[in-house]
């Protein structure tokens, strides 16, 4: 889909359909005015379903750990650097290592979430 002149154009093809023929369906039975109009909306819902999407994946995570992003990887680097220290014995060390790697999991689709956002 591109603008050009403030209209979208809906001819781009995928495989050897065009969008236009993807949404003329929806515009005969009278969900959409035109295919501009359903594809822009349609890309619209989409976008904000994402963005609800990854809002509930931080908000999650925040209620997980009672703490923001950036609280969480500040203590998570700490332990890292506990477990490194040679100070714990071998089974808190074993024990602390299995819950940092659960913990970068969450970190990671954090992370990801996050920058969806750019927040």
């Amino acid at each position: 889909m591109s603008r050009a002149l403030g209209k979208v154009h809906t001819t781009r093809r995928i495989g050897e359909t065009c969008v236009t023929e993807l949404v003329e369906p929806l515009v005969m039975r009278g969900l959409f005015d035109t295919p501009e109009s359903a594809v822009m909306e349609l890309a619209e819902d989409y976008a904000l379903r994402q963005v609800q999407n990854y809002r509930g994946i931080v908000t999650g995570l925040e209620n997980k750990y009672g703490m923001t992003y950036h609280q969480f990887n500040h203590d998570l680097q700490h332990r890292t650097t506990l477990l490194e220290s040679d100070t714990l014995s071998p089974e808190q060390a074993r024990s602390l290592g299995q819950a940092i790697m659960l913990e970068e999991e969450d970190t990671l689709e954090w992370k990801i979430a996050r920058e969806m956002l750019q927040i």
